[in-house]
């Protein structure tokens, strides 16, 4: 079957191009890629498990051990209890998981709706999974949820939503009365929620992060979504899971052994001796930077809400003169910084041709030097006539 051409643009990826753009000693605050290593007790116990040998297939479900870990991390962040044995799956990275999730809980030809702007790879993974997405648009600057926005999309062919919170690209962290509209609406038609929450470990300025996880009544028609990559700097060991009731988890357990089999045994073997002190806290970490890089984009003339959680500041160009891919290639080009252009999280490329995503866990130096070089940039160089 050919792939559709939404499949086929997500393959080369719009940062992709930029890169091959940028000059020698381009600064990167496009990706979330965070400076640290994973602690150190973390990688001497996935050598260890390749020097003793454990080179072989693992439990397709994961580790006993590292599901131990991941129910730990859920009872403390959200104060509910996770049986590891029949409640958690061990994936390849969020990523997976989420196909996995979708390949579960939907038919070829069901409709899967997203909220948009969304990550890049969601309407992509939907389509492998022979679903239908279908788009509620989330609307600047409060990008909030709205009933009256998920009743509009909704039809009888509805049977999946993915929620992504703390949201990339806004940094919205979604509230209880937005949860609630969701999961009450998810209850009555029988849709399941699949929710990201990779990012559960980085919210701002007091608030909480909440999950349908911790929700009376939500745990049937709801699989949470987690990743290490967030919670202790290794975004390249691709070790993600899915939490889910018993029945659900059964069936995504199955369908977990058809895509990929299992997920690395000695690097599962090094996670497993990860800590409750192991996890990242991203407030005290990267606060500060936000702030920094929000204040920087804004003095420069960029539009920019604070985000609530993750790593990424949504930034307007509009006031600039500037379309964001055309201000993102000349970056690249010119300025030897690489942003985002916020034309792949939207249904329609022009929709996003307003908005700019940048991070700020790349390290203080790089987002200082960046906003330097951007500053220069816009005081050289005009922005292109209408």
């Amino acid at each position: 079957m050919k792939p559709s051409l939404r499949a086929q643009a997500v393959a080369p990826m719009e940062l992709a191009k930029l890169q091959r753009l940028g000059r020698s000693g381009s600064l990167d605050i496009a990706l979330g890629i965070p400076p640290g290593d994973p602690p150190a007790a973390v990688v001497e116990a996935a050598v260890s498990a390749l020097r003793k040998g454990r080179h072989q297939y693992a439990d397709t479900a994961g580790l006993s051990e590292l599901r131990a870990v991941i129910a730990a991390d859920a009872l403390r962040t959200h104060g509910v209890v996770v049986d590891p044995d029949t409640e958690i799956t061990v994936t390849v990275g969020a990523t997976e998981a989420l196909l996995t999730a979708l390949l579960t809980v939907t038919d070829p030809g069901d409709e899967v709706l997203l909220f948009e702007p969304y990550f890049e790879l969601y309407p992509g993974i939907v389509e492998l999974a022979g679903a239908v997405p279908r788009f509620v648009r989330l609307e600047a600057p409060d990008w909030r949820l709205t009933e009256e926005a998920v009743t509009r999309v909704l039809s009888p062919r509805t049977r999946a939503v993915v929620l992504n919170t703390p949201h990339n690209p806004t940094g919205r962290v979604f509230d209880a009365q937005e949860l609630d509209l969701l999961m009450n609406l998810c209850q009555e038609r029988g849709i399941v929620c699949v929710t990201d929450e990779v990012y559960d470990c980085t919210v701002f300025d007091g608030r909480r992060h909440l999950s349908p996880l911790a929700m009376p009544g939500a745990r049937p028609t709801s699989v949470i979504v987690g990743s290490l990559s967030k919670k202790a700097q290794m975004t390249g060991w691709r070790i993600g899971y899915c939490i889910a009731d018993p029945e659900m988890t059964a069936v995504l357990r199955r369908i977990h052994e058809h895509t990929t089999v299992g997920t690395n045994h000695p690097l599962q073997s090094g996670a497993s001796a990860l800590k409750a002190s192991d996890v990242l806290d991203g407030r005290a970490l990267f606060q500060d930077r936000r702030d920094e890089l929000v204040a920087g984009l804004s003095s420069l003339g960029f539009t920019v809400r604070p985000p609530e959680g993750g790593w990424f500041v949504f930034a307007g160009t509009e006031a600039l003169g500037w379309p964001a891919r055309t201000l993102s290639r000349r970056l690249a080009e010119s300025a030897g910084v690489l942003v985002a252009p916020g034309s792949p999280f939207f249904q329609r490329p022009e929709d996003g041709d307003r908005w700019i995503r940048t991070t700020f866990v790349r390290g203080a130096e790089t987002t200082r030097a960046a906003l330097d070089r951007i500053a220069a940039f816009l005081a050289a160089e005009a922005p292109p006539s209408v």
